[in-house]
C-alpha cells in the first residue's frame, strides 16, 4: 500500500459553528466529512505549495481588505513578480486581483507580506513548474 492510500489519523479541534456547517455540508452533498477535509486540504496544500518547493510559477492573487496605499507601495516592491493589478470596489469593499509570475519564493514572500498588513489574501495557482 503506497502513501497516497494509507491513512494517518489525528485529532484536529474545529470551532463548533465550523463543526455545524461541516455537518451541513456533509449532508447536503451526501458525502461524509473525512472525504470533505482531505479535498479541502489538497486544494489547500496545491494553492500554497510555494511555501514548500521552490518553483517557477504564475498564479492569480485576490486580495479583501487592507488599506489601499499600504497594498499599493507593497506590490511596488514585488513588482518582479506582479504581472498586473486590478482594483475595484464591491459592496463597499475594496477588491485587488494580481497576476503574479516569477520565483516561488518571492511570490511566497508577497503572499506573507500581504497578509501581514490586514490582507485577506487567496492564491490560486495557474501553472508551476518545477525543476531539479
Amino acid at each position: 500500500m503506497n502513501n497516497a492510500t494509507r491513512k494517518r489519523r489525528f485529532g484536529v479541534s474545529i470551532p463548533t459553528d465550523i463543526a455545524d456547517k461541516l455537518d451541513e455540508l456533509s449532508n447536503k452533498l451526501n458525502i461524509d466529512r473525512s472525504s470533505i477535509i482531505v479535498d479541502a486540504l489538497k486544494e489547500y496544500i496545491h494553492d500554497h505549495l510555494h511555501y514548500l518547493v521552490p518553483h517557477r510559477c504564475t498564479g492569480l492573487m485576490i486580495l479583501v481588505g487592507g488599506n489601499h496605499i499600504d497594498i499599493a507601495n507593497t506590490l511596488e516592491e514585488y513588482r518582479d513578480v506582479v504581472s498586473m493589478y486590478n482594483h475595484m470596489h464591491v459592496h463597499g469593499k475594496c477588491i485587488e486581483t494580481l497576476i503574479v509570475s516569477g520565483s516561488s519564493n518571492r511570490i511566497a514572500d508577497l503572499h506573507k507580506r500581504l497578509c501581514s498588513i490586514g490582507c485577506r489574501v487567496r492564491y490560486i495557482p495557474v501553472s508551476y513548474e518545477i525543476t531539479g
